[in-house]
């Protein structure tokens, strides 16, 4: 997303704003951004006897206990990869 941010003197203002009484005279920050964001595909809903029925088929029983039988060090736990993953996804 584009945006453009500028810090200016809130009087310039005035003629496109009806600003508050106490932004009047002062350095103010404007951000501006489209309005209309590209539509965002919807995640598919599912109901928990769809979930229910998925995770009983053969693909899934599949890798059930993967991690449990993978001789991995002590530390990493399902708690330490959703951490991890996490991590990844939001950067934090």
């Amino acid at each position: 997303m584009i945006a453009v941010r500028e810090i200016v003197d809130s009087s310039i203002l005035t003629d496109i704003f009806d600003l508050p009484p106490v932004l009047m005279n002062l350095k103010v920050e404007v951000i501006v951004f489209p309005a209309e964001e590209e539509k965002i595909k919807k995640l598919p809903q599912f109901t928990r006897a769809q979930i229910k029925e998925w995770s009983q088929s053969p693909k899934v029983q599949a890798i059930v206990g993967v991690l449990k039988d993978a001789d991995l060090p002590p530390y990493i736990t399902m708690k330490y990869i959703q951490q991890i993953r996490l991590e990844e996804k939001y950067k934090t």
